[in-house]
């Protein structure tokens, strides 16, 4: 009898600890940051201002309301299926001489939930140059291994800056966490946007943690964008950062009308296992549906 519960208690345990062994809630990004596997810090955009560049809102004068869905797949190695969910609201509005945008995001996985409120502001440098700021506050509940709950509460600013190179080339340059709240998240990074003749933009953007090894915090995304049909965008993208010990890819397609804009994207990442990250070894495949009305 002894034996039996032993072996019963031992078997309890590993249970427990491979269902409470879930992989971490990912980082926020809108449905067309998905398709170039976040790729955009030089790219002209809106609602992704809070969570990219906040100065690229600059060039714009529209009001939008934009409202997306996500539902994503995590399967640690050797373990079974995790199903997430996530859903956003973003607003802005660019018709006034400051310009600026407000979201707000709600992730689930299991027990386990983050919400994010988050805005941005952006101001002109002249014709061809802007600077902007964004703000997250994130309340992030999370799960270990022996079901006991957490609830953390942190800030992330970042700085940005656009520059309109020539009609065809920007540059966009941002500092994510500068004030290091959150180490693991700091990092600066330098992108480039190329368009040919407005049918094909090619996005590279690098960086790393200016504090660390420059080598083990690298990051690189790079992304392309077609027009085709007039109306339709397709994207495709991929992406490695060496912080998070992280890679994928994305592809997407967009519907753009003068006043509504459907996206859809599919982004397949590999996560690897690292113990000082507290991070499992696992494969993500996410969904994203959004739609963007513009008056």
């Amino acid at each position: 009898m002894k034996f039996r519960l032993s072996h019963l208690s031992l078997l309890s345990i590993c249970l427990a600890f491979t269902l409470c062994a879930q992989g971490r809630i990912l980082e926020y990004e809108t449905t067309r940051l998905k398709s170039t596997a976040g790729a955009g810090a030089a790219s002209l955009l809106v609602e992704e201002s809070i969570f990219l560049n906040p100065a690229s809102i600059s060039f714009f004068n529209i009001s939008t309301f934009y409202f997306q869905k996500i539902s994503t797949e995590q399967t640690p190695d050797g373990g079974e299926v995790a199903e997430s969910d996530a859903v956003s609201f973003i607003a802005a509005d660019t018709k006034g001489a400051l310009k600026g945008a407000i979201a707000y995001t709600k992730q689930n996985k299991g027990l386990e939930h983050r919400k994010t409120i988050a805005g941005s502001m952006a101001s002109p440098l002249g014709k061809t140059a802007s600077f902007g700021v964004s703000y997250q506050n994130i309340t992030e509940t999370t799960v270990d291994d022996f079901q006991q709950t957490t609830e953390e509460d942190y800030k992330k600013f970042t700085l940005g800056v656009t520059r309109i190179l020539s009609p065809e080339f920007t540059m966009g340059i941002i500092a994510i966490d500068p004030l290091r709240e959150r180490p693991q998240d700091s990092k600066a990074i330098i992108g480039f946007q190329y368009v040919f003749k407005d049918i094909i933009a090619v996005m590279l953007d690098g960086g790393a943690d200016w504090k660390n090894n420059l080598s083990s915090t690298l990051v690189w995304k790079t992304a392309a964008q077609v027009k085709f049909l007039d109306n339709f965008y397709l994207r495709f993208g991929t992406y490695r950062d060496k912080a998070i010990k992280e890679r994928g890819s994305g592809a997407g397609i967009s519907w753009v009308q003068p006043k509504l804009t459907i996206e859809v994207a599919l982004k397949n990442s590999k996560l690897e296992k690292d113990t000082e990250l507290d991070q499992i070894g696992e494969k993500v495949q996410e969904t994203s549906l959004s739609m963007s009305y513009r008056f």
